[in-house]
């Protein structure tokens, strides 16, 4: 197995160098010896470029470098994504952005009926070119409108619930770790409960928020029945949040208290905190593990398994797109993991520079990135372990958890059946091993060579491979424009100021302010831009040329077996196969890969 660097400092340890397996000649892979391979990214340029990164032709300082994602790849990303981020579409994207969130505030009133279209688009123009919010002075009728303050809709305990343990953000739950005790003592003694959290605290590393913005790293604790009987396997109750606060600006979070429901607008106040958290890691942490890591897989894959391989023929359509994908996301200069200024269409507390140190958690876990000063900032490797490639799913005691892992099944039993079909004595198996030692030598926990030689093991990585990529990257970014879609609390922007001390009392209807242009359509404007799904190629239309007909049959129809199941089990979990329409098909079923 490769080996990950210790520190956040050190981005990665570079793999092996590009070169094909011997036996071969370049004509007998995709694009001969000009193949896209993973290089070292600078860290210090961007806090975004932690795993190895996949270069694009365009990237001029680094020229000296030829293996880049072909250009016939980002034609092809051009061609089928690109224009969703043309100009004239951004402008039709701000208009529904403005109506959503004059609807989420309650305004009572509409942008179309008070102001003209091209007020609103040279407004937006001036935002996206300067970097900064016009002044409402210079606007006219339309500065009422930039200076709308609104309320975040109300988020009741049973709601805040299914958030943080059933839907997508469930992802996140893990077991306490050992310095949690300290912090919930007087909770985590009741034997009849198990206990789990759902962890916020890399927030701390976000010193310095926005004027007038205010960031609280936390902790949720929730807990279920031990042993719990069928059909209450999902009893979570959340009992608890605690809160760190900062003594002076810029300064560390050294300041905690611990809130329960009976502590009225603090506890309120409390939940609308932990959700910001929450929502920043699940775009800006655990998301991106399905993202950035996979680059180098992909380059990999296409570039030393020769035309016609097994693993290829099985893998190359859940790889399509992703690389340009990725590499507009790193490096796109309107991106907002490359900004350095506050764009229309960025939701975070923090400039750019400041919100990106909250990145190496996905790669290198919390062993570097808290204050060491700090006893609670330690020890946190169930919240934020260092990335390791996973042959199976991790387990996840939700309901979202459960509905992701079960198409797993169907999955491997197709990339069982493939890997059977490869003779023991086919040439492939030089190529298959050459490939799993490149890209074990780039991405820590990835099988190497000799591991890859059990079927099962080949089986399970390319199950894992095509689960994450088409499975996990399609429900997580439907399950996240799925909150804004049902106008739930999306406080990624908290202008109230942090409770600090516990005040009994019940307060439910207590909700924090909230800006309409600074703050909901910026969110709004990054759901409709980056989360909600815009697919070119659906799993369940795959025809992997090159495979066994009955293999690829088989598959689709167990896939089309575990969703009708899923779909009676899970009904809230809407992503399907299959859609009626064009649009369906885009916005609400399962792609192929990572092509979004």
């Amino acid at each position: 197995m490769s080996n990950q660097a210790g520190n956040s400092g050190s981005i990665c340890k570079p793999g092996l160098p590009f070169q094909l397996p011997k036996g071969y000649k370049p004509s007998d892979f995709l694009w001969g010896e000009d193949g896209p391979w993973p290089s070292k990214p600078n860290y210090e340029e961007n806090k975004c470029k932690i795993a190895p990164e996949v270069l694009s032709n365009n990237k001029e300082k680094h020229e000296h470098y030829p293996h880049r994602i072909p250009s016939c790849e980002m034609d092809e990303w051009q061609a089928s994504l690109g224009k969703y981020y043309s100009p004239d579409n951004f402008i039709n994207i701000a208009f529904e952005a403005i109506d959503y969130s004059e609807d989420l505030l309650e305004l009572g009133w509409k942008w179309n009926n008070r102001f003209t279209k091209d007020l609103i688009e040279g407004f937006l123009d001036l935002w996206a070119e300067t970097g900064e919010l016009p002044d409402s002075r210079k606007f006219g009728d339309i500065g009422a409108w930039i200076d709308a303050e609104g309320k975040y809709p109300a988020l009741s305990d049973a709601t805040f619930r299914d958030l943080i343990a059933h839907g997508l953000l469930s992802k996140l739950l893990t077991a306490p770790d050992p310095s949690d005790k300290d912090l919930f003592k007087e909770l985590l003694n009741d034997d009849t409960r198990e206990f789990w959290k759902s962890d916020q605290t890399h927030m701390s590393v976000v010193l310095n928020p926005w004027e007038g913005e205010y960031v609280a790293p936390a902790i949720v604790l929730l807990s279920r029945p031990k042993n719990p009987a069928s059909g209450h396997e999902y009893d979570f109750q959340v009992d608890a949040i605690v809160l760190w606060t900062q003594s002076r600006r810029g300064g560390p979070y050294n300041r905690w208290e611990l809130f329960q429901p009976r502590d009225g607008k603090s506890w309120q106040l409390a939940k609308y905190f932990a959700l910001q958290g929450a929502l920043v890691r699940i775009n800006l942490i655990d998301h991106t593990k399905v993202h950035f890591p996979f680059d180098a897989i992909n380059a990999i894959t296409k570039s030393v398994l020769p035309k016609g391989n097994t693993i290829l023929e099985l893998l190359f359509w859940h790889l399509y797109l992703s690389l340009p994908v990725d590499n507009s996301v790193l490096e796109g200069k309107r991106s907002l993991l490359n900004r350095t200024e506050n764009y229309p269409y960025a939701p975070y507390p923090a400039k750019g520079d400041e919100i990106r140190k909250v990145f190496p958690f996905y790669w290198v876990g919390s062993g570097t990135a808290f204050d060491p000063t700090e006893p609670w900032s330690q020890g946190r490797d169930n919240a934020f372990p260092p990335f390791q490639f996973r042959t199976e799913p991790q387990a996840i005691p939700s309901k979202y958890g459960t509905f992701l892992n079960r198409y797993y099944a169907p999955i491997l039993k197709f990339t069982r059946g493939v890997v059977a079909s490869i003779p023991d004595d086919s040439k492939e198996w030089g190529a298959i091993g050459w490939w799993a030692n490149r890209c074990a030598s780039w991405i820590p926990g990835f099988p190497n060579g000799n591991e890859i030689k059990d079927r099962e093991t080949l089986a399970k990585t390319c199950a894992s491979i095509i689960w994450s990529c088409a499975i996990v990257h399609s429900a997580d970014h439907w399950l996240m424009h799925e909150i804004f879609r049902k106008k739930l609390p999306t406080p990624y922007i908290m202008r109230d100021k942090p409770p600090q001390e516990r005040r009994p009392g019940a307060e439910p209807d207590f909700r924090p302010k909230v800006r309409l242009v600074t703050d909901s359509i910026p969110a709004s404007l990054a759901d409709l831009l980056f989360f909600r799904p815009h697919n070119t190629i659906l799993l369940i239309n795959v025809k992997y040329d090159g495979l066994k007909q009955e293999l690829v049959d088989a598959f689709h129809r167990q896939l089309k077996e575990t969703e009708a199941a899923l779909r009676k089990e899970f009904p809230e979990f809407g992503i399907k196969l299959k859609g009626t329409d064009k649009l369906d098909d885009e916005q609400n079923c399962f792609a192929a890969g990572i092509q979004f």
